[in-house]
């Protein structure tokens, strides 16, 4: 694998070439191949997000963002498989840690990724809805067959699932994932500690992203 780091950080893949790919099943096989290796190349180039400006009528769709501190954290998440993030908001980190759980989910098999947030429906909404977005934006040659369900995305070629479920150390134990992403940590009501400890027993891959808060995140942020 190609780490982040080591990756261009500017999406070369231009309306052209794009085009080019489209209609040769060779290049298709090498530009998966490729994204495979190289996973910010895949995000930069291929992957695309919903924004929307409260001061606008209609959300726009764009290309991921080649930003430098992306690219970071996108690295420390392959190089560290326990990672916590403390982070202001509008840092797009939601967005940076579905991608990460949807590459996992599209590239690799027999995954079972949970993806943890205070309530189920927000879980869907804010969660399990972005991944389906980024996966749904990809060319036709690149994205694998998906089923979409409630707070579930099913990769039936692969095996693999990007399952959403709420607060809750119980859910984390039902569902036994491999990898583990816990959004707004420090908004669990007073159970980062029974999700954290829960994630640490059964998942290789953990992430954890919160903006500030007091309680059991700060507590844990000034232990480690």
């Amino acid at each position: 694998m190609i780490l982040p780091l080591d990756s261009d950080l500017d999406p070369v893949v231009n309306r052209g070439f794009w085009e080019q790919v489209s209609r040769d099943v060779e290049m298709q096989k090498d530009e998966v191949a490729h994204c495979k290796d190289e996973p910010w190349y895949w995000l930069v180039n291929y992957v695309y997000t919903v924004q929307r400006d409260e001061f606008a009528d209609k959300a726009t769709v764009s290309r991921f963002p080649a930003d430098e501190y992306l690219r970071y954290v996108l690295n420390q998440c392959f190089i560290e498989p326990k990672l916590a993030i403390d982070k202001s908001r509008q840092m797009r980190m939601t967005w940076l840690m579905m991608a990460y759980e949807l590459y996992n989910a599209q590239f690799n098999e027999n995954e079972l990724i949970c993806v943890q947030t205070k309530k189920q429906q927000d879980a869907d909404e804010e969660l399990v809805k972005r991944a389906h977005v980024m996966w749904k934006h990809q060319p036709d040659w690149l994205r694998p067959q998906c089923r979409r369900s409630f707070c579930r995305m099913d990769f039936p070629s692969h095996n693999s699932l990007i399952l959403g479920i709420p607060n809750g150390g119980d859910q984390i134990r039902s569902h036994n994932p491999s990898r583990m992403f816990i959004d707004e940590t420090g908004f669990l009501e007073g159970d980062f500690d029974e999700c954290r400890i829960a994630a640490l027993a059964c998942a290789q891959d953990i992430k954890l992203v919160s903006s500030a808060s007091m309680g059991q995140w700060s507590d844990f942020l000034e232990v480690n």
